[in-house]
Parts: structure tokens; C-alpha cells; sequence
């Protein structure tokens, strides 16, 4: 199971921090008992937006300014940048008593001012719907298309990698669940497919990222057991199928896994809430250039309601991800992380977080691990205008006979937000 980027204790802008792939059934501690700093509604600060028949429009737009202190991630002789960024968005979502239907679709740009190689032009245009079939059985659909931006801390990013690394990636997504008294089913099949942009070295020459692409196709069970309303004990099985375009036996990481795992939903207390599962996995190759591998899955997120004011969240996770070096079929990245929100005032929410992050390389000499420590706020000046903030320091140091990059960097970003 695969720990989902969106909910990284350190902001992320329009790259994306952890795995491309989100968890093939995701996990959620929300109850409606306990809400968290984040969940609570507060309808006098909250969009109003625009109707349009039986929908509401939401528009928004965000621009910011920003800096980082180390802007091609640099081991020796980091150099330091300004940017811009600019974010337009609009969702639209229906208001029916059954049935759901909503859309969002944004641009996520970023401009900087000595270094256009690494200039972004991130977008999402993605298609949300629910089919309320009887009772609680409901049936989920997605439908998406995006460009987003590798993080050059993470491992997978080329050692020598001087721009951005874009990444198109098309999703479709059907998921069931069925429920009958205690025992909920859910079926889930998605599909994904990556394809990855040139990019250019540290040199100034062009590097092909072609070898990456590649289409993944998962389908995944879970039973599910109601302890109670609110708590609950399951077991899930997935099959994923890596399709890789390339046909060099040397970048070929096509192949077959299976997945297994144990995990429950639950209160450990009234003001601490776990969604957590451990598991083992199993990937084969179809090339005789790399071996199988096996090893243990782990994908937990915490809730602590300290107060009606404060929430501490904690996530942890153990998955393969693909390589993007010659040799290695895939590295174990581990990750964990933490984050604080405290509600200052009714419109005013400051945040700290922290992560943790190691890469272990599998038939190649290298691991990876990281640190990252931040924190913002975000203001909320009226329905239309607000202010956020966010900065973080973030630390990559490798080692082995064929290490990466260490790279540390701070980064900084303001911005103001207009929404109807």
C-alpha cells in the first residue's frame, strides 16, 4: 500500500514529494466525531462560489513569490534563485441529494528568475463522480490528466539532473464497495501511465528520460469487518502489472506484483485515531537482467486531537518504487513524517512538520536518507482573500560506491490567493 503525497507534513508547490502512484485504496481516519484543525467547517470563511443549474463553480486564483537557496540541487557550489509562481483553478462541484459529481482543473506555473530550466507549467484537469447504489454500497469513479514535477531530493531524481523532470500522467479509476450489515467489499481496478520528459544535465547537454516510461495496471480486494460504527479490522490483496515502453533489457522493469496485507481502522483512544496497514510484497521481472523482489509494505497515518484547536498528524510508509538507474530494479523508500496544526485564531492556522526519508537500492551499491523540517501559516483575511506561507529545509546525503548527489536546500514561497 502506498502513502499518498497530498499528505506530506512539508508543502510541495507543483512538484510532487513521494510516489506518482497514490494508495490503490486510500486510507482515512475521518469520523465526523474527532475533526481536525483542517476538517473543521468554518461556513462564515468558507467560498460561497457560483451556481450554475444543480452545480456550484468555485473559482481561485494564487500567485506567489519565493526563493531557494540551492536551485539545481548542487552537492558543491549551490547557487541560489527567485521565483514566481501563479496557480488559476477552477472546481466545479454538483449539489444533489444523491449522487456526486465534481471537476477540478488548474495551472500551476513557476517562473524562475536566472535559472528557466527549471521553470514549471504543472496542470491538472481531473473528473470526480459517485453512483449511490442502495444503502452504503456506492460505486466511485475518476478520470484525470496531469503534468507535475519530480522533486530533485527524492532518489529516483537523475543523479546529474540539471531541470525539471516533467511528468505526464494519465489515470482512470473504478472502485465498488458493497456493503451487507457488518462486512464491507470494496473492488478497485486503475490504470496509470507515465511518460517522462527530456531534461538537461548539469553540463547543459540533453538527457533522455524516455527509458522511464512506462503503464500501470492494479486491482485490488479488500474485506472489510465493522467492529463498530467507527472501527474496523480488514485484509486486501492487489495485482499490479508494470508495463515499461522501453525495450533496452537493461532499462526493461517490466513486471508482475502481488500484495498482500493486514490492517485496521480504529480508535486507540477518544483523541487518538489510526488507519494503518503492514503487508508483503512480491514483484517479478520479465527481464533476466533483475531478480525478484520481496519484502515487507507499510502504510499508517495518526491522528492526535490534542484539543478542539490542535491536531497532530503522523504518517509512515514502506513501498518498492522504480528506479531511474542502470542496474537496480527498484529502491525501498521509507518514509516518516509529522506535522502540527494549531488553530492561533479562527482565520489564522500556523503549521511545523518534519519527515524523514531513506532509500535503500536493491542490486546496486547506494542508500539514500534525508530530513526535512518546515513550517507557515495560512491566513484566511475574509471568503475572498488569504495568505499563506510556507518555508522548508530539506537534507539528502547518499553514500555507497555509487551514491548520489547530497544535496540541502531551503525554500520559501508567499502567496495570496483570490476565491469566489
Amino acid at each position: 500500500m502506498m502513502l499518498c503525497a497530498s499528505v506530506s507534513p512539508l508543502a510541495a508547490s507543483a512538484q510532487v514529494y513521494g510516489p506518482l502512484l497514490d494508495s490503490e485504496i486510500p486510507l482515512s481516519t475521518a469520523t465526523g466525531r474527532n475533526q481536525g484543525v483542517l476538517d473543521r467547517p468554518k461556513p462564515e470563511l468558507a467560498p460561497q462560489g457560483l451556481p450554475l443549474g444543480g452545480f456550484r463553480v468555485f473559482p481561485e486564483i494564487s500567485a506567489g513569490i519565493g526563493l531557494t537557496t540551492n536551485v539545481i540541487g548542487a552537492e558543491t557550489n549551490p547557487r541560489s534563485d527567485a521565483f514566481a509562481t501563479l496557480r488559476p483553478q477552477v472546481t466545479v462541484a454538483s449539489d444533489w441529494g444523491r449522487h456526486a459529481l465534481s471537476g477540478v482543473f488548474n495551472y500551476d506555473g513557476a517562473r524562475y528568475r536566472w535559472t528557466p530550466a527549471k521553470n514549471e507549467d504543472a496542470f491538472l484537469a481531473q473528473v470526480d463522480g459517485r453512483l449511490d447504489v442502495v444503502g452504503r454500497s456506492v460505486i466511485n469513479g475518476s478520470a484525470s490528466y496531469r503534468r507535475t514535477y519530480e522533486d530533485q531530493q527524492e532518489a529516483n531524481f537523475p543523479i546529474n539532473g540539471g531541470g525539471t523532470v516533467a511528468v505526464d500522467q494519465a489515470r482512470g479509476m473504478l472502485r465498488a464497495a458493497v456493503v451487507t450489515n457488518r462486512l464491507r467489499w470494496t473492488f478497485s481496478t486503475d490504470f496509470n501511465s507515465f511518460r517522462y520528459s527530456d531534461t538537461i544535465t548539469t553540463n547543459n547537454t540533453r538527457l533522455d528520460l524516455s527509458f522511464r516510461d512506462r503503464s500501470v495496471y492494479r486491482g485490488t480486494v479488500r474485506s472489510e469487518y465493522q467492529l463498530s460504527a467507527d472501527n474496523s479490522v480488514f485484509a486486501q490483496a492487489t495485482y499490479r502489472k508494470t508495463d515499461y515502453v522501453t525495450t533496452n533489457p537493461l532499462d526493461d522493469r517490466t513486471s508482475g506484483e502481488w500484495r498482500l496485507s493486514v490492517g485496521a481502522i480504529a480508535d486507540v483512544t477518544s483523541l487518538v485515531r489510526i488507519a494503518g496497514a503492514v503487508g508483503y510484497f512480491h514483484r517479478s521481472y520479465d527481464s533476466p537482467a533483475f531478480s525478484s523482489v520481496g519484502d515487507l509494505s507499510v502504510d499508517l497515518r495518526a491522528d492526535y486531537y490534542l484539543s478542539p484547536i490542535t491536531t497532530i498528524s503522523a504518517v509512515a510508509s514502506r513501498q518498492l518504487e522504480e528506479a531511474a538507474v542502470r542496474g537496480s530494479p527498484g529502491y525501498i523508500a521509507s518514509r516518516v513524517g509529522v506535522r502540527v496544526n494549531h488553530e492561533l485564531l479562527r482565520n489564522l492556522v500556523p503549521y511545523v512538520g518534519a519527515e524523514y526519508f531513506e532509500g535503500q537500492f536493491k542490486r546496486y551499491d547506494r542508500r539514500d536518507h534525508g530530513f526535512g523540517v518546515g513550517g507557515g501559516f495560512n491566513y484566511t483575511l475574509n471568503r475572498r482573500w488569504l495568505l499563506g506561507l510556507d518555508t522548508n529545509y530539506r537534507s539528502r546525503l547518499s553514500s555507497g560506491t555509487q551514491r548520489g548527489p547530497e544535496i540541502n536546500e531551503f525554500r520559501a514561497l508567499t502567496s495570496l490567493t483570490f476565491r469566489i
